[in-house]
């Protein structure tokens, strides 16, 4: 028969676990607390600037559908932003229901597909408000029919405008509803493993209450850059101090092409005279000092010496010589 536990064992259990976690700490390498778990097969694609930024912008899309729908139903709406998260695909297709009312934005000018999904409670609950109802929220067991579908058509153009209008402010991007299917899986968007930015509203519409769920490929904010940064967001701060030293040492491994330039004209025709063995003066004493250049860009003033039977350039007053070829 197993042995209870009594409250004074397991006390002592937990406080020897907490004992050798601290002394493992100790007994590591260090900087060994600095590291973080990292899934390569679902890598962050999307940083937190750009989340932030698309959620401070879908806040204001929330607020302007909502309006937009109002008018549009005669009803009283309301839709307002839930999450704003990444994951694959895939992910996004096992969260939703099914059968629902899904479909496939094309956004123009950056040739991509987006995807907008409407909870059957609240696509239910539209179609009989624009049918003459008072917009009651059903729960029917069973996918939307082709009437009812471009019954509905109309309120979610008005949804993919809106979304136009909303992003207009930041990037000149277009959204036109492509292709509609009651069954998520049976359109085919992005592939299951891409990235995308899975975009979660709360929605009321009269009595019916659902999720209109967005998601948008990472690849097209790649595409779009920076623009998805707010100003503030682009703000730039201050690294620390071990920041610092932590970008000096990586940068201090890069190497470097450096070289000493010195110029001089000469007519075509000597040019097209010279044969092997005649001398050419570039006309500079090697008491002048010469220009060094780091990749292009002249960055010290040096004079021409000889070190170790090699040409070089003594550079500065430190007497730090630079020794390779002299062009």
């Amino acid at each position: 028969m197993s042995k209870i536990l009594t409250q004074e064992e397991l006390d002592a259990l937990l406080r020897s676990a907490a004992e050798i976690e601290r002394s493992t700490r100790k007994a590591g390498a260090p900087g060994a607390d600095l590291a973080m778990r990292y899934n390569f097969r679902r890598p962050d694609r999307v940083s937190k600037e750009q989340i932030r930024s698309l959620q401070f912008l879908h806040d204001r899309f929330a607020r302007n559908v909502a309006t937009s729908l109002a008018a549009y139903l005669r009803t009283a709406t309301e839709v307002s932003l839930a999450s704003a998260e990444q994951c694959t695909y895939a992910e996004f297709l096992r969260a939703l229901p099914d059968p629902t009312a899904y479909y496939a934005l094309h956004m123009t000018p950056v040739d991509l597909t987006a995807a907008f999904e409407l909870n059957p409670v609240v696509a239910f609950g539209m179609i009989d408000r624009m049918l003459g109802g008072a917009g009651h929220g059903v729960s029917l067991a069973r996918a939307l029919t082709e009437i009812e579908q471009s019954v509905i058509d109309g309120a979610i153009r008005l949804v993919a405008d809106t979304m136009t209008e909303t992003w207009r402010s930041r990037v000149d991007v277009q959204f036109t509803v492509s292709a509609r299917e009651t069954r998520p899986q049976m359109l085919q968007v992005v592939s299951p493993n891409e990235i995308v930015v899975h975009l979660a509203f709360d929605t009321k519409v009269g009595d019916a209450k659902g999720m209109l769920n967005f998601c948008v490929p990472a690849s097209a904010l790649e595409t779009l850059g920076t623009s998805f940064v707010t100003s503030k967001d682009r703000s730039r701060q201050e690294p620390s101090a071990g920041d610092r030293r932590h970008i000096l040492a990586n940068l201090s491994r890069v190497r470097l092409p450096i070289s000493a330039v010195l110029e001089t004209s000469l007519p075509a025709g000597e040019l097209l005279s010279l044969k092997p063995g005649d001398v050419l003066s570039l006309g500079h004493s090697v008491r002048e000092a010469v220009d060094l250049y780091v990749r292009g860009a002249a960055k010290f003033k040096g004079r021409l010496v000889v070190h170790d039977g090699m040409s070089g350039v003594l550079v500065g007053r430190d007497q730090t010589v630079a020794t390779g070829g002299v062009a």
